[in-house]
């Protein structure tokens, strides 16, 4: 590792220790949800922490899953192994890490990951679980439990749990707990929404929910509130992603905001049914519409208001939040029959080669070109947000290709990690990996 890059992970280590400590199990911490780490619209980089010297995230490249730490003033990313002619392909490596989420708290890294061991020559789970590391990926042991019953999680979606003021809030079974970090779920764990009956189904507000598997949780936290967006049944049959928020103070909660119906915010892609992308702060909750515009509502007042007309630059596209921006890039849904755009379904992106800056009043502030990247790499197909912080925006181009075999594809990867400056628009080229 070079010497700059080791002296900015030391530097982070100590920084983040003065953030908490340890009183038996329970872990105190006053670290804040991490908000625009929590956006990526990339698969291929959605693991990512931030500290005050850089990043770390995990890639999943073709030799396993790896930890790596970015500077943030250099723009360098180097794998978190110092170890000479490692391979970086077994558990040997210090890099080598299973992560599907990372958290700094009290000097350490955490991550969440489903164990596995073998008994009597069965693979078994052990579930859902916690996980620390110091900041050089090594001293790694379990923290806690995240599953009350190995496996037993009725959701077909992985859980994502998150870290908000020492308190872990994960989902189980269609119910949301709240537990301190480090804590026993099963001594320490509360159900703030949600409670499981005899039959196996849950009751909330005294409604009893039989698909609890498809409320999708994702869960956000801002100040003294948490909040998560899940997918209810409406009366008229039909489901609606609505947001919940609970309140850390009194431990009350209550509905805070449904997607709009077209007759208030016009049509998108997923019209009343879900937003594009959406982002909480200070009591409001702003959201894109892929196909719409940039709207804000207030948590409070209920009043939802047009932030910009996003569509007269973009008429469709991905989006990524910031506590200062919305950046918007101009990629189109990929069409599922390979003939030409329709709009409708799937996640599946393409192109994009303008970012939109805009404040979160509305503001327009900036566009940035990456018409450069696809001059240079004649294989790009698509470029996806992963997440913005400060004035630069981080970005994952897809330069894979294709190759065919008795009439079968397959795609061999190769993605480029590039950060883009709002203020000036230069793009540096940080990682390349396949």
């Amino acid at each position: 590792m070079p010497k700059r890059l080791l002296a900015a992970v030391l530097a982070a280590l100590l920084t983040l220790s003065l953030a908490g400590c340890q009183k038996g199990g329970i872990i105190e911490s006053d670290e804040e949800f991490q908000k625009n780490m929590h956006q990526s619209n990339t698969n291929e980089l959605e693991d990512i922490c931030e500290t005050q010297d850089g990043f770390y995230f995990v890639l999943h490249e073709r030799t396993g899953s790896h930890l790596y730490f970015m500077d943030r003033d250099g723009g360098a990313a180097t794998i978190l192994c110092a170890k000479p002619d490692c391979g970086h392909s077994d558990e040997t490596c210090n890099a080598d890490i299973g992560a599907w989420q990372l958290w700094t708290a009290g000097g350490r890294l955490y991550y969440t990951y489903f164990d596995y061991e073998e008994k009597n020559g069965q693979v078994v789970t052990r579930g859902l679980r916690l996980h620390s590391a110091s900041t050089d990926g090594t001293r790694r042991k379990v923290v806690q439990e995240l599953e009350f019953q190995p496996g037993g999680d009725t959701s077909p979606w992985q859980p994502q749990p998150i870290l908000h003021r020492g308190v872990v809030y994960f989902p189980y079974s269609g119910v949301l707990y709240a537990v301190p970090l480090g804590g026993d779920i099963h001594k320490d764990a509360t159900a703030i929404w949600g409670e499981e009956n005899e039959a196996g189904t849950v009751e909330i507000g005294g409604v009893t929910v039989e698909n609890t598997e498809y409320l999708g949780f994702t869960l956000w936290a801002d100040g003294d509130f948490v909040y998560f967006m899940v997918d209810l049944d409406q009366p008229d049959g039909s489901r609606k992603d609505t947001l919940l928020a609970y309140d850390t103070r009194d431990k009350s909660v209550r509905e805070v905001w449904r997607t709009p119906d077209a007759d208030e915010v016009g049509e998108w892609m997923t019209t009343g049914v879900s937003v594009s992308q959406w982002y909480v702060i200070d009591g409001k909750i702003y959201f894109y519409l892929s196909g719409g515009d940039f709207w804000r509502s207030d948590l409070t007042t209920g009043e939802t208001v047009k932030l910009a007309d996003t569509h007269e630059k973009a008429a469709y596209g991905s989006a990524i939040f910031s506590d200062d921006y919305l950046c918007v890039l101009n990629d189109v849904p990929e069409d599922p029959c390979g003939t030409s755009y329709s709009f409708v379904g799937g996640n599946d992106y393409v192109g994009g080669d303008t970012i939109f800056v805009y404040g979160l009043d509305g503001s327009f502030k900036k566009e940035l070109s990456l018409k450069a990247l696809y001059d240079e790499f004649d294989t790009l197909t698509h470029c996806a947000l992963a997440f913005c912080s400060g004035d630069s925006v981080y970005l994952v181009a897809d330069a894979g290709t294709m190759s065919w075999s008795g009439g079968v594809g397959s795609k061999n990867s190769n993605d480029i990690l590039f950060r883009v400056s709002i203020a000036t628009g230069e793009i540096t080229q940080i990682y390349n990996w396949e």
